[in-house]
């Protein structure tokens, strides 16, 4: 829960309600700032907050004060908002939040007591707002038909990165009922930018851009190919180039990143001639790009890695990185966790015989898997495994008896991620 937030205040079921009549309630209250800066929606089942990063670091570089809007958080709602760069003020958050819900009674008798990702879309509306920010890029929570995002006034693009199975507890199964729901993020007018390629989800798009008479601008997910990857940086090359930049490097190292640095070089096309920003700022902000806890490299000799792959196609994304970089030749350790609702069977299959050691922990949630409900699919994939204590504790355990040419990966959600990150930050 928030921090100054009484318990209770916010609607604690974790669901998906259809409509956006309480977020635009929590508005109204604040003035209604979502109609004071343009915006960017970004949605997707994967890369979507790389994207969010890409182009918000880019806009940096070219002078612009930008506001960016993530979720979820390694553990700090106050990451999730951020201007130039700067996440909000605790106090701040929960002071727009409590003038946005209180009196509550109000709320429960007209739309319904919102959710926190309902009140925390709303004060970070009002934050850019009272900022003066030139431009906001915006994550959308769940979907995007239905999410709290969808409120923005003033979108000038659309972006949805890819859609795959997850989620299902939300949106049901069947990847045509997800993109359904992300395409929900169209806009008239509004240029919709998409690598996704299956055929039966570029025809929902299609339908609903044809629908609503937006632009469907598909991009191809090979576009942007990796030319050199360290554990210093990568190199890529777009075979479309449409900037002009040639060679480009960013410090987010993941292999996946290709359709991600696609889709952000089509949305910088659609962009730069509302923003004039050259190919000398646009390589800078690639390069400055930074988004904690996906493929974050914490260390070297010993290697230190913090994913948050938390379903198949993560995983399958986080192993194929770890395949093109120079391998350690020491023990390659893995710390998995999970919750609930999470594709386990296949994420186990995925990453556990990659390494010679699995460690299965239990994170700090309500939500979370036990430790022992893994232990099934660790018999089945991992060549060695066994039970460690909490995410920390077993984080700073394996961590310090590292030698230097070993490799210890942490992953599984973004919860886990946030638990080992604190251990290991607060450690260098």
């Amino acid at each position: 829960m928030i921090e100054h937030i009484p318990d209770g205040l916010l609607n604690p079921e974790r669901v998906v309600n259809p409509g956006l009549e309480r977020t635009e309630a929590l508005l109204a209250r604040l003035g209604n700032p979502e109609g004071d800066f343009p915006a960017v929606h970004v949605a997707g089942t994967n890369g979507k907050g790389s994207v969010v990063a890409f182009l918000e670091s880019v806009f940096r570089a070219g002078g612009l004060r930008v506001g960016a809007y993530t979720s979820p958080d390694l553990g700090d709602p106050t990451e999730r908002i951020r201007v130039d760069g700067v996440p909000i003020d605790s106090r701040g958050l929960a002071e727009l939040i409590l003038n946005a819900v209180q009196p509550v009674e109000e709320l429960d008798a007209g739309p319904g007591r919102p959710n926190q990702f309902e009140a925390l879309t709303a004060a970070a509306f009002a934050h850019f707002a009272c900022h003066g920010v030139d431009l906001a890029v915006v994550e959308a929570g769940l979907g995007g038909r239905f999410d709290a995002s969808r409120s923005l006034a003033l979108p000038v693009l659309s972006i949805i990165t890819s859609v795959s199975l997850d989620h299902r507890e939300f949106f049901g199964p069947g990847l045509e009922r997800a993109a359904w729901e992300k395409a929900g993020v169209a806009r008239e007018g509004v240029p919709l930018v998409t690598a996704e390629d299956k055929p039966e989800v570029l025809r929902v798009f299609e339908r609903e851009c044809q629908e609503v008479g937006a632009a469907l601008v598909p991009v191809s997910p090979q576009d942007v190919q990796l030319a050199e990857l360290t554990w210093e940086r990568a190199l890529w090359r777009s075979e479309s180039d449409p900037l002009g930049l040639g060679t480009f490097a960013t410090c987010l190292q993941g292999a996946y990143q290709g359709p991600n640095l696609a889709v952000v070089l089509a949305a910088l096309g659609e962009l730069v001639g509302g923003w004039q920003i050259g190919k000398e700022e646009i390589a800078q902000g690639l390069w400055e790009a930074r988004w904690p806890g996906r493929f974050e490299i914490m260390r070297r000799a010993p290697y230190i890695v913090l994913d948050a792959a938390h379903n198949p196609a993560a995983t399958r994304a986080l192993v194929d990185t770890l395949r093109l970089l120079p391998r350690p030749q020491g023990r390659r350790t893995l710390i998995f966790g999970a919750l609930r609702g999470k594709l386990i069977r296949s994420m186990a299959e995925i990453l556990f015989p990659e390494f010679d050691r699995v460690v299965l922990v239990t994170p700090n949630s309500e939500r979370a898997i036990p430790a022992e409900a893994l232990a099934h699919q660790a018999r089945r994939c991992a060549r060695n495994w066994e039970i460690g204590g909490g995410v920390a504790e077993t984080t700073a355990e394996f961590s310090e008896a590292l030698d230097e040419d070993e490799l210890l990966v942490v992953c599984g959600s973004l919860t886990i991620v946030g638990e080992a990150r604190r251990v290991l930050v607060g450690r260098a």
